[in-house]
């Protein structure tokens, strides 16, 4: 195309050249470059929930390979008639023999059910989980966060061939000659979602391995911007190597920084001046300041983690030193060995009001970093302080990964072993300290929203966990996987008659057997049979400490539109609502058939009635927690005075009557081809 523009511009007949460019030009926006692949049929989603009605699509339990069909009418009560989408003659079929199916661009209305929680400290917000097709999920979470996610965080599929995804419900393995074309079509309509989700600021993180790199990379070119791509890192995530049929042992996989728009313009991931002006030393690394050693925030106090309560020596030529120690289990304490020097002062981490807190380093890390530690006297007690660094001095972070802690095996599959206390129930889970670390570097933001759509076992809402607890950061995680059932149980399961969208079937899916059991269970420190989980964090945190976070359990379920009734559909979207209103307080559900609707605890309302504004106004008054005010009417104008009359400080946002027009999704978007 680039040589035909230069024999244009040879034609000397300006009429005639400047006709034949624009015919070019619209050559040009028709014509596809760069990244070229098939688009696939639509990807289709099954709905158990949904019946089997004349109109509807469906598709054959136990056949995935016959296609899709259309419900043409009734037989009897347990049978329907059925004709098939591609052409062909009109059969009869049970019922139960078929599921409802949605393609992508047919409407379809989501509902948000709550089926668990955990609450472990009032007032923090809730981490969520999500079980659901992550396509449909993004598309809920664009009502609640456009342009509101700091990090988002992915470890999509690989794509080896080795049926480790499905496309359409059917496994795409190494000899569908499709393989790659359906893994870009696949993801290219997710993350064009995703980066509608995030800040001007925010940062995705992609994990991924060769298979796919360099087909992502153009994708990436193509979905945000010629510059999104920010960088490379690669880690070394299996330290003995994965042999492969070419000779070549592989101890690598890869994460691709990619930035919206306004990172893009920075050019670099930056500190802003004020962050950077704590940093007011700097020694031979970089940049530092002293940071007292003792721990604030949650997970401070001795009886938190006893662990870290231990004694530290300072020398009369101020010199530290950790003694010899062993730790007693039944007093949860450490004995000390060693005699304390003449003239040497004993450090322990308590504040001035007498309480016992915790040190935020392990005593063996202490040993380690003496040149990063140091003491300090207050009048006739001695502080302990170490070198908090900038990470990010104004450039992305080393490009290569090399610490046993990112070893997927150690920190990925043996902790999964440990918290599920089960065997092998998800196949290469990521490092937890992999996943904590390119949070890290994507945002130093302690209030960081993080989003992962292919949340997987739940390390993404693991390692925020870790993380606010490290700094007594407040960060929330939004977790969505679906509820897939591994190949080989999957045909178990249907030796033994149990059908998908079962109570058996879906207990065996990944969202209830793994991601959400590793979710309350690493929060809580035990599993629910009430057995402590062993081992310990890489800084000398048990497991069974767990974590002073909430989290939240939702599953994704669609309506139909013909049996709504108005205050089911509420009851279905206020858990929406609530996630748009930052998923703080005590989820409560409500049919929604009185005036207006004051959550308990929660940081919302909602008018029902427009014509009690006055009332729901006076209520208002009193609760001046609330955040997010949700108006219900069809008038533009009607909203627009009662948000005058509101008040400053809130966000109000209009829902229209017909509480199916609020939230419908699957819709193609208005750009599409």
């Amino acid at each position: 195309m680039a040589r035909i523009e230069d024999l244009i511009n040879d034609i000397s007949d300006t009429k005639l050249r400047q006709a034949i460019a624009s015919e070019v030009a619209k050559l040009k926006a028709k014509k596809k470059f760069g990244l070229v692949f098939e688009q696939h049929l639509p990807e289709v989603v099954q709905l158990p929930g949904l019946a089997v009605k004349p109109g509807a699509h469906v598709a054959k339990r136990r056949d995935k390979a016959a296609g899709l069909f259309l419900v043409k009418a009734a037989v009897n009560g347990t049978n329907v008639s059925i004709v098939p989408d591609r052409g062909g003659a009109e059969t009869v079929a049970a019922k139960d023999d078929l599921i409802v199916v949605k393609r992508f661009g047919e409407p379809m209305y989501p509902a948000l059910i709550p089926v668990d929680r955990v609450t472990r400290e009032e007032g923090r917000p809730y981490h969520t989980l999500i079980n659901a097709d992550n396509f449909h999920a993004l598309q809920v979470l664009l009502y609640c966060y456009e342009a509101q996610v700091d990090v988002i965080y992915i470890d999509p599929p690989y794509n080896t061939g080795a049926r480790d995804w499905k496309y359409n419900n059917n496994y795409v393995d190494k000899t569908d000659q499709y393989r790659h074309s359906k893994w870009l079509s696949m993801m290219k309509k997710r993350l064009e979602l995703a980066r509608r989700l995030l800040k001007p600021n925010g940062i995705m993180v992609i994990a991924i391995d060769d298979y796919e790199a360099h087909h992502l990379r153009c994708l990436i070119e193509d979905t945000f911007d010629r510059n999104a791509f920010l960088g490379c890192v690669v880690v070394r995530s299996k330290p003995s190597g994965n042999q492969t049929e070419k000779g070549l042992s592989v101890s690598h996989e890869y994460a691709l920084f990619v930035g919206s728009k306004a990172t893009v313009e920075m050019a670099v991931l930056q500190r802003s001046e004020k962050q950077r002006a704590r940093f007011d030393e700097e020694d031979d690394i970089g940049p530092f300041w002293w940071e007292n050693l003792r721990r604030a925030g949650s997970n401070s106090r001795r009886k938190d983690r006893p662990r870290l309560y231990y004694p530290i020596w300072v020398t009369k030529d101020g010199m530290l030193k950790i003694p010899q120690m062993e730790w007693h289990e039944h007093k949860k304490s450490w004995m000390v060995l060693d005699k304390l020097p003449e003239s040497a002062i004993e450090v322990f981490p308590v504040r001035d009001d007498g309480s016992e807190r915790n040190w935020s380093w392990s005593h063996t890390k202490v040993a380690s970093s003496l040149g990063d530690v140091k003491a300090e006297r207050s009048g006739l007690e001695f502080a302990i302080f170490r070198k908090r660094r900038m990470r990010r001095p104004g450039v992305m972070p080393q490009t290569i990964w090399y610490d046993k802690r990112f070893s997927a095996s150690e920190q990925g599959t043996n902790l999964l072993r440990n918290i599920l206390g089960a065997g092998e129930k998800f196949s290469y889970p990521k490092s937890l300290y992999t996943v904590a670390e390119c949070i890290r570097c994507a945002s130093e933001n302690q209030d960081a929203l993080i989003v992962d759509f292919f949340g997987g076992s739940g390390t993404t809402l693991h390692a925020t966990a870790l993380l606010n607890a490290e700094d007594g950061g407040r960060r929330t995680c939004i977790l969505v996987t679906n509820n897939e059932v591994g190949e080989k149980t999957a045909k178990e399961l249907i030796a033994r008659g149990i059908e998908p969208g079962t109570t058996e079937w879906e207990r065996e899916g990944i969202a209830e057997s793994v991601a959400w059991p590793r979710v309350r269970y690493c929060l809580e420190g035990k599993r629910a049979d009430g057995s402590s989980l062993p081992g310990e964090y890489l800084d000398g945190r048990l497991l069974s400490d767990g974590f002073e976070e909430n989290a939240q359990y939702l599953k994704l379920d669609f309506l139909d539109p013909a049996d709504v009734k108005r205050g089911e559909t509420y009851t279905a979207i206020l858990p929406i609502l609530w996630l748009m209103a930052g998923a703080s307080g005590d989820l409560g559900l409500s049919k929604g058939s009185g005036s207006y609707h004051f959550p308990k605890d929660c940081p919302f309302c909602v008018l029902i009635r427009e014509d009690h504004f006055k009332d729901f106004a006076a209520k208002l008054v009193e609760r001046p927690d609330v955040t997010h005010v949700f108006l219900v009417t069809d008038s533009v104008e009607a909203f627009h005075e009662m948000v005058s009359q509101v008040g400053k400080g809130k966000r109000c946002i209009q829902l229209y009557k017909s509480y199916l027009d609020n939230f419908k999704i699957n819709l193609e978007p208005k750009n599409a081809d």
